[in-house]
């Protein structure tokens, strides 16, 4: 019986699609067994990073097939197996409406790690900010001075950039409160809308690379 080859570039974008729809639908479980309260946070968080980093990287592989996500979607019926999942994952491609807004994987390829990080820990610190049980200094800090680190050693940000100032405004002010101190309704809100803000300049600025 012969057996059934198929050229390189298919196989590839076959084992990246599996991978994304893998990764997909694990973070999809994730975010439920997260809400359940069936996960600590830490470990939560940890995995959450360690999946957006991986679905950005392969979306940035797959750019190259010229690939179409929402058909993707609709190919594989994932709007009803992982809605939790999908809404994360839309949260970082950016608003579908305005092209302006949403993230250029044909740039984030020449620097896929740190281009993961960054929006990986932005999307993960929007994730905390929704939950104001646990949203405190110390559990917030951190993500801001990965992002502060990020930009300042990113040369088309550094640390005059008014995204790295705003940070580091934000960090000066966090190192003056109590670790554990939860964030007000009002302060959440605020750092929630200037993260998105962030986010959005990080993704124009990638077609200044």
């Amino acid at each position: 019986m012969t057996q059934m080859t198929f050229p390189p570039n298919l196989k590839k974008r076959w084992e990246l699609e599996a991978r994304l729809y893998a990764d997909i639908g694990t973070l999809d479980l994730l975010s439920r067994t997260f809400e359940k309260g069936e996960i600590d946070p830490n470990i939560y968080h940890k995995q959450f990073k360690n999946l957006l980093s991986s679905i950005v990287e392969t979306r940035a592989a797959l750019d190259q097939y010229h690939f179409n996500l929402d058909d993707f979607i609709k190919k594989e019926a994932m709007e009803s197996k992982f809605p939790f999942g999908l809404e994360k994952v839309r949260r970082t491609e950016g608003d579908a409406d305005n092209p302006l807004n949403q993230i250029d994987y044909s740039q984030i390829k020449r620097l896929p790690a740190i281009a993961a990080d960054f929006v990986a820990n932005t999307i993960e610190l929007l994730d905390l900010l929704h939950l104001e049980a646990i949203a405190t200094v110390d559990r917030i800090l951190p993500y801001l001075d990965e992002l502060a680190s990020i930009l300042t050693n990113l040369k088309i940000y550094g640390k005059d950039h008014w995204v790295t100032q705003d940070i580091s405004q934000w960090i000066g002010w966090m190192d003056r409160q109590k670790p554990g101190q939860l964030l007000k309704t009002d302060e959440l809100k605020k750092l929630e809308l200037q993260a998105s803000r962030w986010l959005s300049n990080f993704r124009r600025e990638l077609t200044n690379l």
